[in-house]
């Protein structure tokens, strides 16, 4: 969502600017929305989500969306004073929904009814809050984690489909009882360790509807905890059959793997690579985060050595501008390198590539700091942040992996 916001020419501070949908303009008067947002980026990420919400409204208006019950009855919240004072919370209800009190002649309670008159009695004793809908809070965790591309795509993915789960609109609404729900039917379809990462997606979402005051407490706290599989023993495959196949990979693939096989990164990484990246004079690559592959965290962000068996690879290349493998980009998931079935072709994986140079470099004794300076480990504890490793000892180490 940092998109909405700009700064302009002899102004000072940050502006929010959005577009009007074209169907829009004629109702709403304008082609864009131009607001002052604030001085400081803080100030504007903050006012840039309530201008992105009031503007969502304007858009649903002008497209003669109807809002629910609920939504009309939290739109009485700032005219509750306006409220006739003999009006109780069934004749607001009344005004708002067809509902009925039960659903048979025994009486049988209504929850749907319910649930609408605590929001009734909310707006009239004035603890309502506005609710919040699975988009006000992607927006609102957007702008103020500003995450990768890939990370939004799997909020917004987890996020609708936990709604889906339960069937509920707002984000208020889910509870615990929902989260627990929603974690048992994810083992049921998945391996742990897949069910953990989309934990975390949600306990990181709902962690920041906590932080805005939105939830009371967060329902997907410390759920990844129980969530245990038995570890798997990684198998390193060999590279001899990708080795000896690689020329039976489509002609466009054929760098990427020399790239992959002789630098040991991820296939992401070396994917979003530009031409500007490779550096033939100084012999090095350089791994830097750019717009449409951000990388995961500074310790991914490199210069490493290029392998004296890839130099000649990419001195036969001619270089051009840009980025070097941009047919690797699926934007509608802002992922790099998904479903190149390499595997299938010559036995090996882009994945495979990585798994064996760390094992190869292993073998050999190289200093774990060397290794994690190459490939862009992460360190395990704050104690193992890797000092500085000189060129040559990270190229005189990557010459040995073979």
């Amino acid at each position: 969502m940092a998109d909405y916001l700009k700064r302009r020419r002899g102004r000072e501070g940050w502006f929010f600017q959005r577009s009007v949908p074209p169907d829009c303009r004629a109702v709403v008067g304008k082609a864009t929305w131009i607001r002052k947002a604030g001085n400081s980026s803080t100030e504007a990420k903050r006012n840039a989500a309530l201008f992105l919400a009031e503007t969502e409204q304007l858009i649903k208006a002008a497209r003669g969306q109807q809002l629910t019950a609920t939504q009309k009855l939290v739109s009485l919240i700032p005219e509750r004073g306006l409220v006739p004072a003999d009006m109780d919370a069934h004749d607001l209800v009344s005004e708002v929904s067809r509902e009925p009190m039960y659903l048979d002649e025994r009486g049988t309670v209504n929850p749907r009814y319910e649930e609408l008159h605590e929001v009734a009695k909310g707006v009239l004793d004035g603890t309502a809050a506005d609710l919040k809908t699975p988009e006000d809070l992607l927006t609102r965790a957007t702008l103020l984690k500003s995450p990768a591309p890939g990370t939004r795509f799997e909020w917004e993915r987890y996020l609708g489909k936990l709604m889906e789960h339960t069937g509920k609109q707002y984000i208020q609404q889910i509870t615990r009882e929902d989260a627990l729900s929603w974690r048992a039917g994810e083992l049921e379809r998945c391996q742990p360790s897949t069910v953990r990462t989309r934990l975390r997606f949600l306990n990181g979402l709902f962690g920041v509807a906590v932080e805005e005051g939105w939830v009371q407490s967060n329902p997907f706290f410390e759920l990844t905890k129980r969530v245990r599989g038995r570890a798997k023993k990684k198998e390193v495959v060999l590279l001899d059959q990708g080795d000896k196949d690689w020329t039976k990979l489509p002609q466009h693939h054929q760098l990427l793997w020399h790239l992959l096989r002789w630098t040991g990164s991820h296939a992401s990484e070396a994917a979003g690579l530009r031409w500007s990246d490779i550096d033939l004079a100084s012999g090095v690559i350089h791994f830097k985060s750019h717009e449409t592959r951000p990388l995961k965290n500074d310790f991914r962000i490199r210069t490493i050595p290029i392998h004296k068996n890839l130099m000649p690879i990419l001195k036969a290349q001619e270089f051009g501008e840009g980025l070097i493998f941009p047919w690797s980009y699926n934007p509608k998931r802002a992922r790099w390198a998904e479903g190149m079935h390499w595997s299938d072709i010559i036995g090996v994986s882009p994945k495979a590539t990585r798994d064996w140079a760390a094992t190869c470099l292993r073998e050999k004794d190289i200093n774990e700091s060397v290794i994690g300076r190459l490939f862009g480990h992460t360190p395990k504890t704050q104690t193992g942040v890797y000092g500085s490793v000189k060129l040559e000892t990270m190229k005189r180490a990557l010459d040995q992996l073979t």
